[in-house]
């Protein structure tokens, strides 16, 4: 049963109108961890929360410097603490922490002094003027997130021009790639690193289905060859370290805008034993639910 409202899910699961919900929004941790005969279950989780610069639609997007100075002044960390209660895991790449080609080097940067001089080194101190969507009932508070990118941008000079929609309207629109900004979050369904990079930073290729959700329209065909080359290496190591260069690759490129990465919640019934079947890929495998 679809509930868009997290306090209308929540109220659901409290009244006994159901049994199970998913997302808990990090508001509303504490008052299910109080609630009688309730349990809330969490987990660290790997989906990549992104901003798309989109450089086919706005000519400042192509500059490399531009792209740095969005990045350098999005304060992620303080949106994983403010908005997000501290339940994500602040971003500076694609790779989760346990995967191949997490690059442990790459951390988040956000420096609002040098987005600035950024910004004037690239013929932009007045700023510009871009476009963003993002939904409002895909990802945990992604509206505020979006809210919340949109004003850091000001302080730069950048005039963000926001729409919010349901995931319904969304993507389509995303799809079109409609907008200067998008965000995506991005789960891979393979737990493997070049997932992400095949769909979202490669350069996008109809016939082989590569950079299909890369509407930044970054292209990097040295990048390119490297995800490819690490796809059919077999010595782990040196697969690891390829998938690492594809990381910093991205990130000296600033090729999109990590957020971070999107932590799991689920809420239940005491007696729908829930823990022993979710799991990070945020597929709970019901055939093992057991239910007193």
């Amino acid at each position: 049963m679809p509930i868009k409202e997290d306090a209308t899910r929540v109220a659901a699961l409290l009244s006994g109108d159901v049994d199970m919900i998913a997302p808990v929004a990090p508001n509303d941790h504490k008052r299910l961890q109080k609630a009688k005969n309730i349990d809330l279950v969490t987990l660290p989780g790997t989906r990549i929360i992104t901003m798309q610069l989109n450089q086919n639609s706005n000519e400042a997007l192509k500059d490399v410097r531009v792209r740095q100075a969005i990045v350098h002044a999005i304060n992620n960390e303080g949106i994983v603490k403010k908005i997000m209660k501290g339940f994500a895991t602040t971003a500076g790449q694609q790779s989760p922490a346990g995967y191949a080609g997490h690059n442990p080097e790459l951390s988040p940067r956000y420096d609002l002094k040098k987005a600035k001089a950024l910004m004037k080194e690239a013929g932009y101190e007045n700023g510009f003027t871009l476009s963003m969507i993002a939904p409002n009932n895909r990802y945990v508070n992604d509206a505020k997130i979006a809210q919340a990118t949109a004003s850091m941008l000001t302080k730069i000079g950048i005039k963000v021009d926001l729409k919010t929609m349901p995931k319904a309207q969304y993507w389509p629109e995303f799809d079109l790639c409609s907008a200067d900004m998008l965000m995506i979050g991005w789960h891979s369904d393979t737990e493997d690193s070049a997932n992400f990079s095949e769909f979202l930073t490669m350069s996008r290729d109809e016939k082989t289905g590569r950079g299909q959700y890369n509407c930044g329209h970054y292209s990097n065909p040295a990048m390119d060859k490297m995800v490819e080359a690490a796809n059919v290496e077999t010595d782990s190591a040196k697969r690891s370290q390829m998938l690492k260069n594809v990381e910093a690759t991205l990130y000296n490129d600033a090729a999109f805008v990590p957020l971070h990465w999107q932590n799991l919640a689920w809420g239940a019934k005491s007696n729908v034993q829930i823990k022993p079947i979710v799991n990070a890929m945020n597929f709970p495998y019901f055939g093992d639910l057991v239910v007193k």
